[in-house]
């Protein structure tokens, strides 16, 4: 089991990456577009196999139907979620040329930001109740999907009226919940019998949801061509998965 160090770098770096990133590129508005439009089906194609080709299958080899139970369990819940408090992920690449003044919106997108990295830290704490190799996997994952969502919502936010302090004060605000979120589920689920098939099945019901919700209906909207650079990058982003899956394991395996 690992120790809360490798939670805690983790969670910083999901969280500090993410913002980096949109700082930097928000400054150069056709960077952050690219970004966007090619980051999103990329971090699909690693939340994708990091699901089935990860945990998944360990999951159900391990603990049986339980797994899956917990997977379309998860996959419900988090629809039920983004009914309730609206759409808190999406990335919305196409408000990132508006010039419009919202406030509201910019609020609202920073409240949905709040609770979006509060279930990505309760995510990654819970990877790594698992193994080290699962939570190193899945800090990928979201790290992946974090960064060119940040980037939008940084950019929607400057749009929305909010400065560049604001905004950037606002965001580390925003990201360090998905500190607290990892803590709170790492140290919870320490302290009580955890069945970890369930683990491996509400993490990857989260990862799913995410690419086929929000991110491939995304691709089917905004692609022109049948099979353009957006689905070129969900595939790339399939194969980096893969690896990284392959060699977190083999690593953590020679390790032991």
């Amino acid at each position: 089991m690992p120790n809360i160090t490798y939670v805690l770098i983790a969670a910083l770096l999901a969280g500090l990456l993410s913002l980096m990133v949109a700082i930097i590129l928000i400054r150069d508005a056709k960077s952050a577009q690219y970004l966007v439009r090619f980051g999103t089906p990329f971090a699909a194609g690693v939340l994708l196999m990091a699901a089935f080709r990860d945990l998944l299958p360990h999951g159900v080899e391990d603990y049986g139907i339980g797994t899956l139970n917990a997977t379309l369990s998860a996959i419900i819940l988090f629809f039920l979620i983004e009914k309730g408090f609206g759409n808190f992920h999406h990335h919305h690449e196409e408000h990132l040329g508006s010039t419009n003044s919202n406030t509201a919106q910019g609020w609202l997108f920073l409240i949905g930001d709040l609770f979006h990295n509060t279930i990505d830290g309760i995510a990654l704490g819970t990877a790594f109740l698992i193994n080290i190799s699962t939570g190193m996997i899945a800090t990928i994952a979201l790290v992946s999907h974090d960064i060119p969502l940040e980037v939008g919502e940084f950019g929607i936010q400057l749009r929305s009226g909010f400065t560049k302090r604001q905004i950037i004060i606002r965001n580390l605000v925003s990201s360090s919940t998905i500190l607290i979120g990892a803590t709170i589920a790492f140290q919870f689920g320490e302290t009580i019998e955890v069945t970890i098939g369930y683990l491996y099945g509400a993490i990857a019901g989260f990862f799913i949801y995410i690419a086929l919700s929000d991110i491939v209906p995304t691709i089917h909207s905004s692609e022109n061509k049948r099979f353009g650079p957006q689905t070129a990058f969900l595939m790339i982003g399939l194969v980096f998965g893969f690896i990284v899956a392959s060699l977190a394991h083999s690593y953590i395996d020679l390790a032991h």
